[in-house]
């Protein structure tokens, strides 16, 4: 009975859950109803076989690239991924991807999986807007482990598989580094960190850490974490700082505490898609799914440390100019206080500043423009 407890807890902390499951290349993904998401049948039944696989010591024998696979879309297959494989040319050359369009991959979570509809709204948002090659990677395989600190160890070897794809599509079509963004969720975050880091010298135009994952990771350094290194521009969206998320304002160039980190508006549960248990914890994908299709949707408000943010004591102050840009930030200033709109290039996928302080919203903003835009279960 323990046991089973045991396992039900980690179920309710896993990714996201929901009304079916994409298995399958031809099968139809899209952030709509009955094309993405999980079941919580398929959740308890991946943890079993991981748990039967380290006993047999069958995992053991795998490499990562037997772990891992890359589902690519782009405007010619939106819906219907084509598999990348690090070092396979042909399948490459078979593929709709296109080294002319920027690349944008998406990296799960503890317990999620490639077929998520947080990351079909990530997909469908980028291809939205224009020509993109969107790779999920999938490394379930990993993720749905009842062990956090057991997924954990494993994160270096994932990320120094996802180097390696990256510099075979580099290698290969030519597509420039700098045009190469990683999104990662949770452990994710941490995932794109360590890719960042195997690249070197070379660096990743930008990396978007979503509610990265606090856990075994806040106690560690720089050199085994998410850092502000990682990438040429990294920023991280926090939404969940009292449970799986991680409060710090060092793993980036820019920190964003969406509603303080605390108690997103929507949740619980808004999306029928993961429990309500997790639902702040995966809100950061929804904000940044919507924020790339609306630019300058989330007001933001620039905050003086960590620890004004954690205390929620940022306020508002009276500016002296009127729609000034700053020198290093290219950020345009409301006329009466210091409530920005980050503006998010839909070429880049990223806030335009760098270097700047945490972020926090606007006290000044209507609650319901702080909601993503969101269709599943609604």
């Amino acid at each position: 009975m323990r046991s089973r407890i045991l396992l039900l807890a980690a179920v309710l902390l896993c990714g996201p859950l929901g009304m079916t499951s994409a298995r399958g290349p031809q099968r139809l993904f899209a952030y709509e109803p009955g094309k993405c998401a999980l079941t919580i049948t398929e959740v308890f039944e991946a943890m079993f076989k991981t748990e039967v696989g380290l006993l047999i010591g069958a995992r053991a024998r795998l490499s990562q690239s037997h772990l891992l696979h890359y589902d690519l879309y782009t405007p010619l297959n939106p819906q219907k991924r084509q598999f990348l494989r690090a070092g396979d040319l042909g399948m490459l050359r078979k593929s709709h991807f296109n080294p002319e369009w920027p690349v944008r991959i998406s990296i799960h979570g503890w317990s999620g999986r490639s077929e998520s509809c947080s990351n079909a709204a990530i997909k469908d948002a980028y291809l939205s807007r224009g020509n993109y090659n969107v790779i999920i990677l999938d490394w379930s395989r990993q993720a749905m482990d009842i062990s956090y600190q057991r997924v954990s160890t494993q994160l270096s070897s994932i990320a120094a598989n996802v180097a390696k794809m990256l510099r075979f599509l580099h290698d290969s079509t030519g597509v420039p580094y700098e045009q190469i963004y990683l999104v990662g969720h949770s452990a994710g975050s941490h995932i794109s960190g360590l890719a960042g880091k195997h690249l070197r010298p070379q660096l990743l135009g930008a990396i978007i850490a979503l509610d990265p994952a606090g856990l075994t990771q806040l106690s560690l350094g720089p050199e085994d974490r998410l850092s502000p290194h990682d990438a040429m521009y990294v920023e991280s969206i926090h939404t969940d700082l009292t449970l799986l998320g991680n409060p710090s304002d060092l793993l980036s160039h820019a920190s964003f505490f969406v509603n303080w980190g605390l108690g997103q508006p929507h949740c619980p549960n808004a999306t029928a898609a993961e429990f309500a248990f997790v639902c702040d914890h995966f809100a950061a994908l929804y904000y940044f799914a919507e924020s790339i299709r609306r630019p300058r949707l989330f007001p933001a408000l620039r905050c003086d440390s960590g620890a004004a943010i954690h205390s929620a004591t940022c306020h508002c102050r009276n500016s002296t100019s009127s729609n000034s840009t700053s020198s290093n930030s290219n950020r345009n200033r409301n006329n009466s206080n210091n409530c920005d709109k980050p503006n998010r290039d839909a070429n880049a996928g990223a806030y335009s500043h760098s270097k700047s302080h945490s972020m926090c919203p606007c006290p000044s903003v209507p609650p319901g423009h702080q909601k993503p835009h969101l269709h599943v279960g609604q």
